[in-house]
């Protein structure tokens, strides 16, 4: 399904770009926001500009992808939004072509990778939230494990629980992947940039589903 797709990509966008190359994560937006404040308070793995670009990139993304919302109608809105995605990280790719060789990117060239990569997974966010019909977010894992909390209270306490049964399996699943994408970015061997050359070429293999089978994708099951 998209929710538990996108959620791989996220983790594995995540953990790759941490640890080899901006010190941030680009979609986990709660991480960055700590990092900010402990970068304000004299202590943190992360200066305090690169958690706060990350932030500001990840909201660009989210303005992107409503501008496409509003001008972009029917079932395949989501192949637009994940074709928007994958131009930003082909640029990611185009633009580090000579920094390869660098752990953590800084100055311009560092500050022009955060706001791509965190623009992308701000994007990325948009098919979820209003395309692919569910309330799970695959950008951010606080929230999700929060859902889970009130699922299983609900399976708890009602006698009806199919549709909470049902929920708490599409929210574990997303964890789950969102885990095993950041395991296998931390595990993937190679420079950094074919990895997100993977991820782009997953994100535009999913785009071009979209805009073949976009009932497919849109499934009640998939809400």
């Amino acid at each position: 399904m998209v929710a538990v797709l996108l959620a791989a990509i996220t983790g594995f966008v995540d953990a790759v770009a941490y640890s080899r190359f901006l010190g941030v994560f680009p979609a986990n937006q709660s991480g960055n926001a700590v990092f900010l404040g402990m970068a304000l308070g004299g202590s943190a793995p992360a200066t305090v500009w690169r958690p706060a670009t990350s932030m500001a990139g990840f909201a660009l993304g989210i303005v992107v992808g409503q501008t496409l919302r509003r001008r972009i109608r029917g079932p395949r809105l989501g192949g637009w939004l994940l074709i928007c995605e994958l131009a930003l990280f082909v640029v990611l790719m185009v633009v580090t072509g000579p920094l390869e060789g660098a752990h953590v990117i800084g100055g311009f060239e560092g500050f022009v990778l955060i706001v791509l990569a965190s623009t992308a997974m701000g994007v990325q966010t948009e098919v979820i939230r209003h395309v692919a019909g569910t309330a799970v977010a695959t950008t951010y894992q606080t929230g999700a494990i929060a859902h889970m909390g009130e699922a299983i209270s609900r399976v708890l306490s009602r006698t009806n629980r199919l549709r909470e049964e049902r929920e708490l399996a599409v929210l574990l699943m997303v964890l789950g992947a969102y885990v095993g994408g950041a395991a296998i970015g931390a595990a993937a061997p190679g420079r950094w940039r074919w990895s997100i050359g993977l991820v782009a070429v997953v994100t535009g293999g999913m785009a071009l589903l979209w805009f073949a089978a976009p009932a497919q994708l849109l499934r009640p099951h998939d809400d």
